[in-house]
């Protein structure tokens, strides 16, 4: 599909729906692509009502797709929890974890390939995005250590990525715990130090500078608290 047709909207949105609908029956990995740039293309129209009708479609479709191999189902139900996931006008986290359960079901025993750690890491990433508990941060928390286990210095760019988001959510964590703020921004900003530190050494600019932002917020928060 080149691109989302802007027909009015109601006929745009049944045409959509019928056309990914077929597409994804038949060829559920070939078809998520274009599916997820008509996500895209939608979201930057303003067309929240259509992005959320084509993600109910996907989540009725998702447990009947023919899938050629289980690891294969287990990436789609991983980068459809991804999208899930993200803020956005279809984010649901009820789904995003329905979606990682079973995507970590069948990578629970891949030591080699780095899938488990990737599907914990955007686990958390996604209850970081949307949880809106103490429990749900805690949680995100929890996971990123647990992929932080297999990105470690020998996977140091990767590390870097999950530092970083441990950083922010950590962050976040101190909102929601404020009894606790201090320990929780102090901890964000050595996850965000050790982020930095790795981007420098890679050359990743752009990521280190991102992450010497988000450093210098946690800092700042960090020095309220301890004034208070």
């Amino acid at each position: 599909m080149a691109g989302v047709s802007w027909a009015p909207v109601s006929s745009r949105e049944d045409d959509l729906r019928a056309h990914f609908r077929g597409a994804l029956s038949a060829d559920p990995v070939g078809s998520y692509r274009d599916w997820f740039r008509a996500q895209e293309e939608l979201r930057e129209h303003g067309d929240a009502g259509i992005c959320r009708a084509l993600a109910d479609d996907l989540w009725t479709a998702l447990p009947v797709l023919p899938f050629g191999a289980p690891e294969e189902r287990a990436r789609f139900f991983h980068n459809a929890a991804v999208f899930y996931g993200s803020p956005g006008p279809a984010a649901d986290l009820g789904r995003a974890r329905e979606a990682f359960a079973v995507a970590l079901a069948h990578f629970a025993g891949d030591v080699e390939s780095g899938w488990h750690a990737r599907t914990l890491h955007n686990l958390a990433t996604a209850l970081s995005n949307l949880g809106a508990t103490r429990a749900d941060l805690e949680e995100a928390v929890a996971l990123f250590g647990q992929a932080l286990l297999w990105r470690t210095a020998e996977r140091e760019i990767a590390r870097g990525v999950t530092l970083h988001n441990l950083g922010l959510a950590r962050r976040r964590l101190a909102e929601l715990d404020p009894e606790r703020a201090a320990g929780h921004l102090a901890a964000s900003a050595d996850a965000l130090r050790e982020a930095v530190a790795i981007r420098e050494r890679h050359g990743l600019a752009e990521g280190r500078a991102l992450s010497e932002r988000h450093l210098a917020l946690s800092l700042e928060r960090l020095a309220a608290a301890d004034s208070r």
